[in-house]
């Protein structure tokens, strides 16, 4: 046999059997956030989840082996310092040489002014959309619960797929192209949730807290306020005798609980009235961690307000 022909034979079956490079360690704050970079990734490696839906990121604890595998990490995706406010220190202790995408200041990313509780002025606010890639720059002041507007969610798919080619190249084509059907599907979603939720939009609802305000834009419906300024502290009396006067007089139809939150305010302050209630879950309580995460947690607010507001 030619020996330039046994050369490439036995070259390659060594490549074949080669191992490749190793899957890019992904650390992701939260479980729809981690969700998107989950479908990114496909499979080359799975990220890993700091904060299961149980919990909210509002007042969570960081353990100390989560800090450590922050430290081993090549790639860490998180909002930013206004939301996961427990992975503000770990975080900033890193140094300059970790890679931590912080999707709030991702260029293109569509932001709106954050509300306070109680009743919210008439109609929305033009979004911000910040069209320069400006880490650190100052978006205080503004609603980070981003990932709830479609439109948000392919540029986050978008971000994280052009950090992951960073960090791992040879992936590169196998990222992009997950990306391209990841925001496909997105988009599927969001028509069916406009369709679905069409017939609804103009009732209006209060939440628990301000924090579905992307989902209330993409599909504009009406909410008229939340009960708590502060998920973390309930609200004071004169804020609860201002929504109650409110029940009546914008006519609402619905209001909504979170199940990270005791829902023993939400009954207490219907009761006595016909209003509904139901449970609105922007992080996934009780949904399985994956790739399908996002598209069940926004499936299930579109099925949550039709539901409550469905009723007659």
């Amino acid at each position: 046999m030619n020996k330039g022909l046994v050369f490439a034979v036995l070259f390659a079956g060594a490549a074949l059997h080669a191992p490749q490079a190793r899957a890019a360690e992904v650390v992701v704050s939260i479980k729809p956030i981690h969700s998107l970079v989950a479908a990114v990734m496909g499979k080359t490696g799975e990220p890993r989840l700091l904060l299961g839906g149980g919990v909210s990121p509002h007042t969570y604890r960081m353990r100390p082996s989560e800090a450590r595998a922050l430290t081993g990490a090549d790639l860490i995706v998180w909002i930013g310092r206004d939301f996961e406010k427990f992975l503000d220190r770990p975080i900033a202790g890193l140094g300059s040489g970790a890679r931590v995408e912080t999707l709030r200041d991702a260029a293109g990313m569509r932001l709106l002014p954050a509300r306070g509780g109680g009743l919210w002025a008439e109609g929305h606010d033009e979004p911000h959309i910040d069209e320069r890639a400006a880490p650190g720059h100052d978006h205080s002041g503004f609603d980070m619960h981003i990932w709830l507007d479609p439109a948000n969610a392919r540029r986050i798919v978008e971000v994280v797929a052009e950090s992951l080619v960073r960090i791992d190249p040879g992936r590169a084509d196998t990222y992009r192209k997950n990306a391209a059907a990841t925001r496909e599907r997105i988009a599927a979603l969001e028509e069916s949730l406009r369709t679905q939720l069409e017939p609804v939009r103009r009732r209006a609802f209060i939440a628990f807290h301000d924090a579905f305000q992307y989902f209330e834009f993409a599909f504009g419906l009406n909410s008229k306020g939340a009960v708590a300024v502060d998920p973390a502290r309930p609200p004071g009396a004169r804020r609860l005798a201002e929504l109650r006067a409110a029940l009546a007089d914008y006519d609402i139809g619905c209001v909504f609980s979170e199940p990270q939150f005791e829902p023993d305010l939400v009954r207490a302050f219907v009761e006595g009235t016909r209003i509904g209630t139901g449970t609105l879950d922007p992080l996934g309580f009780g949904v399985e961690p994956g790739p399908d995460a996002w598209f069940a947690i926004m499936r299930g607010l579109g099925d949550a307000v039709a539901d409550c507001l469905g009723r007659p």
